[in-house]
């Protein structure tokens, strides 16, 4: 089970996100995409509110790539 961000309802919203994690960390779309893709599925699980899911999405990834070589 996965929220893919293709077709979501939210598509646009997170394809934005990525893209500004892409330009920020200068790292692949394809890696930020996926990590982005876990995190979405990791916060939509049990959320009530979803308006905000995208910025938490991003502070987390940013985070994780912080602790990364």
């Amino acid at each position: 089970m996965g929220a893919k961000v293709e077709g979501h309802p939210e598509g646009a919203r997170h394809d934005a996100a990525i893209s500004s994690l892409v330009r920020e960390t200068h790292r692949p779309e394809s890696e930020i995409r996926t990590l982005y893709e876990q995190e979405l599925v990791r916060l939509e699980n049990g959320a009530r509110v979803r308006d905000y899911l995208h910025i938490c999405a991003i502070r987390h990834i940013r985070e994780t790539l912080r602790h990364r070589p």
